[in-house]
C-alpha cells in the first residue's frame, strides 16, 4: 500500500501536466463560430492566449523549477524537514502563478478604441463562473482544513504520529502532516482562495466587449471565470490528495493499515475528481450568446388567385 500511495503522491504533478495538455490541445484545435465584431475577436484571442500561458506556468514551470529549487534549498542550509514543507507547497505555488497570469491577462484586457465608444450598461458582478465549480473549489478547501486540523490534533510533535502499546513500546512514523506542515499549507491555501476571488473580481469589472451583444459579454466573463476556477480547484484537490496520501503512509507504518488504506483510496479519488473537474470544457462565449437560428422554411408560398374584375352595372 505504501508503494501505491507514494506513487500517487509522486504522480500529482503528472496529473496537473495531463490536465494542462488536454486543456491546451482542446483550446488550440477547437474552431469557434465567427465573432460578432473585431473587438470581440481580439478579446477572444487575448483570452485564449492567457488561458494557454496560465496552464503552461501551472505545470511546465514548476516541473523545471522544483528539481533545482529543492537541492539549492538543501545546499544553502535548509534541512530535510523544511524540504518537505517546500514540496508540500508545490501545488499552491503553482496555483498562485496560474492565477497571476490570469490577473495580468485581465489587467491587459483589450480596451475600447476610437473616437466613439459604445458599451452596454449591465450588472457584471454575477458573472463569476459556474456555481458548481465555485462550490467544488470551496469544498476542496474545506476538506483540506478538516484534514489538516485532524492531523494536527493526532500528531505527536507536529510532524510525526506515534502509537503507544500496552508493553510501553512506542512506534513513531513520519512525515505526518501535523501543525509543522499544516500551518504553511493552510496559509498557502488561503492565499490561493484570496487570489482566486481577486481574479474573479477583475473579470467582473473588466471593460465590456465593444459592439457586442450584452449576452456575449456576459458569456465571455463566465468563460474566463470557468478557466480560472478549474485551475484553482485542481491545485486545492492535489494538495488535499497529497496530505491524505502522506497520512495514509504514516498510519500504515504504525500498524493502522485499515485507516491508512482508506486514506490512500480517498487520496486517489480526490486527485482524480480534481483532474476530471479541470477537464470539463467551458461553454464558448459565441455559442452561449448566439445559438444557431432555426432553419428557414424552404417550401414555396401557396399561390393565390388574382381577384376577378367586376363589370360595371348597367346604366352606370
Amino acid at each position: 500500500m505504501d508503494v501505491l500511495v507514494l506513487s500517487l503522491i509522486a504522480g500529482l504533478p503528472l496529473l496537473a501536466l495531463l490536465a494542462a495538455v488536454v486543456v491546451v490541445v482542446v483550446a488550440v484545435t477547437r474552431r469557434p463560430l465567427p465573432a460578432p465584431s473585431e473587438a470581440a475577436d481580439a478579446a477572444r484571442r487575448h483570452a485564449l492566449g492567457v488561458n494557454i500561458a496560465a496552464w503552461v506556468v501551472l505545470t511546465v514551470l514548476p516541473l523545471f523549477v522544483f528539481p533545482v529549487a529543492i537541492p539549492l534549498f538543501r545546499a544553502t542550509g535548509g534541512g530535510g524537514l523544511y524540504t518537505g514543507v517546500v514540496t508540500g507547497l508545490w501545488p499552491a505555488t503553482a496555483g498562485l502563478l496560474f492565477l497571476g497570469v490570469h490577473a495580468i491577462g485581465e489587467r491587459t484586457w483589450p480596451r475600447p478604441t476610437g473616437a466613439v465608444r459604445r458599451a452596454h450598461l449591465s450588472p457584471r458582478d454575477a458573472q463569476r463562473g459556474p456555481r458548481w465549480l465555485r462550490r467544488l473549489t470551496w469544498t476542496w478547501a474545506g476538506l483540506l482544513l478538516v484534514t489538516l486540523v485532524a492531523a494536527g490534533a493526532t500528531s505527536s510533535n507536529g510532524r510525526a504520529v506515534s502509537v503507544a502499546y500496552a508493553t510501553n513500546a512506542v512506534q513513531t512514523a513520519s512525515p505526518y502532516p501535523g501543525w509543522f506542515y499544516g500551518i504553511p499549507l493552510l496559509v498557502a491555501a488561503a492565499l490561493v482562495l484570496v487570489a482566486t476571488e481577486g481574479v474573479l473580481r477583475l473579470i467582473s469589472r473588466r471593460p465590456a466587449v465593444v459592439d457586442a451583444d450584452p449576452a456575449y459579454d456576459a458569456a465571455s466573463r463566465r468563460l474566463s471565470a470557468h478557466r480560472a476556477l478549474r485551475g484553482t480547484q485542481l491545485v486545492l484537490a492535489l494538495t488535499e490528495a497529497g496530505v491524505l496520501g502522506v497520512m495514509g503512509v504514516a498510519l500504515s507504518n504504525v500498524d493502522r493499515g485499515a485507516v491508512g488504506g482508506a486514506l490512500g483510496g480517498l487520496a486517489a479519488l480526490v486527485g482524480l475528481a480534481g483532474l476530471a473537474a479541470a477537464l470539463v470544457p467551458a461553454q464558448p462565449a459565441i455559442q452561449a450568446a448566439w445559438p444557431p437560428t432555426p432553419p428557414v422554411p424552404t417550401e414555396p408560398p401557396v399561390p393565390t388567385e388574382p381577384p376577378v374584375p367586376t363589370e360595371p352595372a348597367a346604366g352606370a
